[in-house]
């Protein structure tokens, strides 16, 4: 089972509302293990705090107020 800090998770979180990331590019900007950090995402989904965005051939990960203004920019609002 993967296990994580409640620290390791602000700082996943932190990054999310930033931009919206791949999961290996994000495990590599935060110095831990891949593994550890889509066990994070994952909890962090189910708990409403972060979402998914698929560009139609990769998956990227933020907060779904980062991905709602993201949207809103793509579509030139």
């Amino acid at each position: 089972m993967v296990e994580y800090t409640e620290e390791d998770k602000q700082k996943v979180l932190e990054k999310l509302g930033q931009k919206t990331w791949k999961i290996k590019d994000l495990a590599k900007v935060l110095k831990m293990d891949k593994k550890v950090v889509q066990k994070i995402i994952l909890d962090l989904i189910e708990e409403g705090k972060a979402a998914y965005w698929s560009s139609g051939s990769t998956t990227y990960y933020s907060t779904p107020e980062y991905i709602e203004e993201y949207e809103k920019k793509r579509a030139g609002g």
